[in-house]
């Protein structure tokens, strides 16, 4: 089959599945070639640019340069006359500026303040090169450039329980390093941008990532009512603003609140119970968040979980307690649950777990005092393999003892993805690692250790041959090796070839080998 052969139905549904360097190349083959990967390529293109950064030739300032370049090159001649009027001339407002693609109608996402910031580069470029005497009119550009994204780009009635919000904005506080009371913004208070009122009005993602003026929260609350998806990293000075910016949203699907500061959110918490029987995904840090919230409140839309305990002396043990004896029932549908808290909190969790037959991807990681805690572990690790047979995947902390797992890799029947987390240093996984492939399930696909391993190339070989007569197959494996030689890769080849270890796997893993050797 030639390059000319394929559909262009056939090309996106293969370039959907390339690396950005490689859909790079697929644009210089020829024109059907590189209207697909170009279609691609622009869905969220300065996400693509932020993510391509490591392989690009191009500084980040000059890459965004690029992107904003063409998207006000995109601009209907109109609009570009209205810009003008203002005095503002440059290369990219002439008509006969027009590009070969409407690359502003393939945009799927837009991030207003990644928009703002490419903007700034580009004024703060044409400044340098007296092209423009001053950034007074960079407000505009924006304006404008927003405006007309926003009403290219496609809007879903987003019905389906996947979020994917289009229009996202991220504000922080670039003065606030280690204290709250330096207020400001990254981002324009929405009263100076009054021509974009309509387009900040279908934001549908806002991120806080400190504390900001409680103003820039009023304003964007007038403004605002749709938002899916929230998260805050602070609060602490907006919380009043922020809790009535939470209620007054109507479609709220996912709320995400996490601070590393040890004070309560009373009012946030609050106004999370209000929102909490509509919402399919919440991520809280318990204490600051109290997880009274769940009392009496039935959470059927939620399908993902999160909670950390970072700061304990605001969450004592009875209200952990009190959460797993007495809220499972009302988790129907949830599917991922993340639980990040002492050891001593999971007394209760078998009661939880028993009720959470949808339960799809377990993640529990736990710190451990000086007390021997080794019958709660058990206890919790009998609790998931009694309750958690539909598991897909499953990430915990490294037990003291290795042979601890077996209880669940001999129940979980249907696991394909086994991670064991770095939270507790002593363990025997060095020594005993060869037992685990005695145990994994047949449906295994993924087994990674986020540490080190320090293991013999004869506990490897005995470990890979356990996994084979157990009849693991296409297995990848996402741990690193610290004395690795040519005699480790050998075996690990050897069972590439008997079809244990995923070709595609090992070849990736082999190139990225001497990278993580030199760290």
């Amino acid at each position: 089959m030639k390059e000319n052969d394929f559909t262009s139905e056939l090309l996106s549904e293969i370039f959907e599945n390339l690396q950005i360097p490689e859909l790079f190349k697929c644009i210089l083959v020829n024109k059907k070639w590189s209207a697909n990967a170009i279609r691609i390529l622009w869905k969220n293109p300065i996400e693509f640019i932020n993510l391509n950064l490591i392989n690009s030739k191009l500084s980040k300032d000059k890459s965004y340069l690029n992107i904003i370049s063409t998207m006000i090159k995109c601009l209907p001649f109109e609009i570009k006359i209205k810009i003008r009027a203002y005095g503002i001339n440059f290369d990219e407002l002439k008509e006969e500026s027009q590009p070969m693609f409407d690359y502003c109608s393939l945009i799927k996402k837009i991030s207003f303040d990644m928009i703002l910031n490419a903007i700034n580069i580009l004024f703060n470029s044409l400044v340098e090169k007296s092209i423009i005497k001053d950034q007074t009119c960079h407000y505009i550009v924006f304006q404008e450039i927003c405006n007309h994204l926003v009403d290219k780009c496609v809007i879903s009635n987003n019905r389906d329980k996947k979020i994917n919000p289009k229009f996202i904005l991220n504000a922080y506080n670039p003065k606030q390093i280690g204290s709250c009371n330096k207020r400001g913004s990254n981002f324009p208070l929405p009263s100076q941008l009054p021509q974009m009122k309509k387009s900040l009005s279908k934001l549908e993602k806002f991120n806080l990532n400190t504390c900001i003026q409680p103003r820039f929260i009023q304003e964007l609350d007038n403004i605002c009512k749709n938002i899916l998806s929230i998260g805050i990293y602070c609060g602490c000075c907006d919380e009043h603003y922020l809790a009535e910016f939470i209620k007054n949203q109507m479609n709220l699907r996912e709320i995400y609140v996490m601070s590393m500061n040890n004070f309560h959110l009373i009012k946030i918490s609050e106004a999370i119970k209000i929102k909490l029987e509509q919402l399919t995904s919440l991520t809280i840090s318990t204490g600051q968040i109290s997880l009274n919230i769940f009392n009496n409140k039935r959470c059927d839309q939620l399908i993902e979980l999160s909670i950390y305990n970072f700061c304990d002396q605001l969450a004592d043990i009875d209200e952990w307690n009190n959460f797993f004896r007495y809220n499972s029932i009302r988790f129907k549908n949830l599917k991922n649950l993340e639980i990040q808290c002492n050891i001593k909190n999971f007394k209760y969790m078998g009661i939880f777990l028993n009720e959470l037959s949808s339960l799809q991807k377990l993640e529990l990681a736990w710190s451990e005092d000086e007390e021997d805690n080794q019958d709660l572990i058990d206890e919790l690790f009998r609790n998931i393999a009694k309750y958690c047979s539909n598991l897909i995947q499953l990430e915990l902390s490294t037990p003291k003892f290795t042979q601890s797992l077996e209880i669940i890799l001999q129940l979980c029947k249907k696991l394909e993805y086994l991670n064991l987390l770095n939270t507790n240093k002593s363990n025997d996984l060095n020594e005993k690692i060869l037992l685990l492939g005695n145990y994994f399930p047949i449906s295994l696909k993924k087994f990674g250790v986020q540490f080190y391993l320090n293991i013999s190339k004869e506990k490897l070989e005995e470990f890979l041959n356990n996994c084979f007569m157990n009849g693991i197959r296409n297995l990848s494996l996402g741990f690193y090796i610290e004395e690795f030689s040519n005699d480790y890769e050998i075996i690990m080849m050897k069972y590439v070839k008997l079809g244990t270890l995923n070709n595609e796997f090992f070849k990736s893993w082999l190139e990225f080998m001497p990278f993580i050797l030199r760290i």
